[in-house]
């Protein structure tokens, strides 16, 4: 399980609406909203792919300025097979060009 922090800046006017949007998204929860538009969330995904996907989603909600990914957690799930741990995921793997390497 991927977790991550994320501090969205949103404009003030819409900073209500933009926290209600958010909690529409599975995985996403608003934990607070500053006066000045500034919310801070969490992020739950199973796989790095789908944490990407979900902060670009938090991204392009209307009324949102930016969205950063200030903190990441990974947990190993206990159902999880030996083989399945693997502490960098394919993805990133593929993306670097050099998958055989980083076995």
């Amino acid at each position: 399980m991927n977790i991550s922090g994320v501090l969205v800046h949103a404009r003030p006017e819409r900073a209500q609406a933009v926290a209600r949007e958010l909690e529409t998204l599975p995985g996403v929860e608003v934990h607070a909203i500053s006066d000045e538009g500034r919310l801070v969330v969490t992020v739950e995904e199973p796989d790095a792919r789908m944490m990407a996907d979900r902060v670009v989603q938090v991204q392009d909600v209307p009324g949102v300025i930016s969205a950063a990914m200030i903190y990441h957690h990974y947990e190993e799930d206990e159902n999880t097979e030996t083989a399945e741990r693997d502490p960098v995921p394919a993805v990133l793997r593929a993306e670097s060009g050099n998958e055989e390497a980083s076995k």
